[in-house]
């Protein structure tokens, strides 16, 4: 609607006409774009948590509420200062009644051991292992254990007594490997 000078007045149909004919599709992404914009800088400006990318877990205390679950002693290291455990489940393996107790270790200068035990026989340590190969047999803490080694210097050291069997999996010194390997010498019964 006009009045009679030929002027369009503010808010009626026909000047709502001329916006919508003489608008496009750009204005349209502009517009988005100079939200997407606010968007982004608001979440710029919101503070960050603080978030330890690495996972701690209290395996000890894992191990003493699985141990009801499992029908062995399960063995609980004591780990060197600075390392810290990321991971400790008591599992069961695949579609049997067999449960599986596994541990993982990460240490100073990129050191990992994890320690797996099972009510299960050596054949089910050999697949733990691998292609792995045979390298060596050495005695720790009055058991006896084979080692394997691959090429990416990756090393397992497997044990069994009593029907149960035991996988270190390990990239770290040999002191180190030979710490754990003890430990779990002392406590396998």
């Amino acid at each position: 609607m006009s009045d009679e000078s030929g002027v369009m007045l503010p808010g009626s149909r026909e000047e709502m006409r001329f916006l919508r004919k003489n608008s496009n599709w750009v204005n349209m992404i502009i517009a988005i774009l100079a939200c997407l914009a606010v968007v982004v800088v608001i979440l710029l400006i919101a503070p960050q948590p603080n978030v330890d990318s690495e996972r701690v877990v209290d395996y000890q205390a894992v191990a003493e509420q699985s141990q009801d679950s499992a029908d062995f002693d399960l063995i609980v290291p004591q780990i060197p200062t600075g390392w810290t455990s990321n991971e400790a489940s008591l599992d069961r393996i695949g579609d049997s009644d067999t449960t599986s107790w596994y541990m993982s270790f990460i240490g100073t200068q990129q050191q990992w051991v994890s320690v797996e035990q099972a009510k299960a026989s050596e054949r089910w340590a050999k697949k733990k292992v691998g292609d792995a190969v045979a390298a060596e047999t050495v005695k720790a803490g009055g058991s006896e254990f084979q080692i394997y080694r691959t090429e990416d210097a990756k090393e397992y050291w497997t044990t069994s007594k009593g029907g149960v069997s035991v996988v270190i999996t390990a990239i770290a010194t040999p002191d180190t490997i030979n710490g754990f390997a003890e430990q779990v010498a002392d406590q396998l019964k």
